[in-house]
């Protein structure tokens, strides 16, 4: 039977997508268009490929324990959008189950979800940490778990306001990471579905403070009123999530700084390609600069020199005919002369013939 605390929050989802939405950008392992399921170690791979998925905030977790047969526990998380402009909620569902024996295709082939709590024969095998997601769409998200796991009362919930130090999808799927690293195997009286969503609740109060915690609307950990051993493990959890946080961390910085570096070995590459371009371009100018100037003094010279000699074949038609009037002058002078010496020797020659002729 559903809760009236349940019944709250579905009006309350109701509210949010009572208005028509255009569909987020999908992001594996959070926002997508249907239903699916991952291991945990194969979510957090997911979540930590991406640089969204630490933008998605959580904003409420339910604590939910299944009203019917092995009464399975298990966490609801509920995440916001990287884009606060995009109304849109993940619904991520957390639990663990025992694996069953290979089938015959060689895989491995988890429980029926509803039964989380193995038999006293199957007192510890491999556990099934799993994140089940599907779009949060109001009153189908209560309409989801009910197909997965029958009846079910919602216990709690784990509130993070704007105030609070809300935990990002990545360092919740690092949080899962090493609780089922902790107790890879699934044990009926210790490592169970109850030690699993019960470490994880505790886990994310203490590491992420400014949550409000509702009233509770029954016990945790009990199986039809008896309450069921499970192993403290908060603190070392808490614990190993902080040392695998500061690995992450310095493992980011390291790869950071390795970027940086490949970043400003691009940078010099690119300079120095762009430096050897632009004295290649250079040298390519000053070659045209020489060869274009070479063809001009190449030019120069056959002008001046078809200047000379069209100034020398100038000079000698001048010189020839300098010389042609002057030999033509002086011919015209000695003729002249030659004339005028005839004509006083004829006039000599007829005065003394006169004079003869008078004795």
């Amino acid at each position: 039977m559903v809760s009236k605390y349940d019944s709250t929050f579905r009006r309350f989802l109701a509210t949010i997508f009572s208005r028509p939405m255009e569909l987020p950008t999908e992001l594996p392992g959070l926002f997508t268009l249907g239903e699916t399921r991952f291991e945990v170690a194969t979510w957090r791979r997911m979540l930590l490929a991406s640089n969204f998925s630490s933008q998605c905030v959580l904003e409420q977790a339910w604590f939910c324990k299944a009203s019917e047969r092995k009464q399975h526990e298990f966490l609801v998380l509920f995440f916001a959008h990287w884009d606060a402009s995009v109304p849109a909620i993940a619904c991520v569902v957390v639990d663990r189950t025992p694996k069953s024996s290979l089938n015959d295709s060689g895989s491995s082939t988890p429980i029926t979800l509803s039964s989380g709590i193995a038999s006293p024969s199957a007192l510890q095998t491999a556990a099934l940490d799993s994140v089940s997601t599907t779009p949060c769409t109001g009153i189908n998200t209560c309409k989801y778990l009910t197909s997965m796991y029958g009846p079910y009362n919602h216990l709690c919930t784990l509130t993070f306001p704007p105030t609070s130090t809300r935990p990002s999808a990545t360092q919740i799927s690092v949080l899962l990471s090493v609780t089922s690293a902790h107790a890879p195997n699934y044990n009926l009286y210790h490592f169970q579905c109850y030690w699993y969503a019960s470490t994880i609740w505790e886990a994310i109060k203490q590491l992420f403070p400014g949550y409000i915690e509702g009233t509770w609307q029954g016990p945790r950990c009990h199986y039809y009123g008896f309450k069921v051993e499970k192993a403290d493990s908060v603190e070392v959890v808490c614990e190993q999530y902080v040392n695998e946080r500061t690995r992450l961390e310095n493992e980011a910085e390291l790869q950071r700084r390795a970027e940086l570096q490949r970043q400003a070995e691009l940078q010099r590459q690119a300079e120095l390609q762009r430096q050897a371009e632009l004295d290649r371009i250079q040298q390519t100018w000053k070659d045209g600069v020489a060869h274009g100037l070479a063809q001009s003094q190449a030019l120069i010279d056959r002008l001046l020199a078809e200047n000379f000699q069209l100034r020398s074949g100038l000079s000698l038609n001048a010189e020839l005919q300098r010389q042609a009037e002057l030999t033509g002058t002086q011919q015209q002078t000695w003729t002249d002369g030659l004339a005028h010496g005839l004509a006083q020797s004829q006039s000599q020659i007829h005065l003394r013939q006169v004079l003869k002729i008078d004795h």
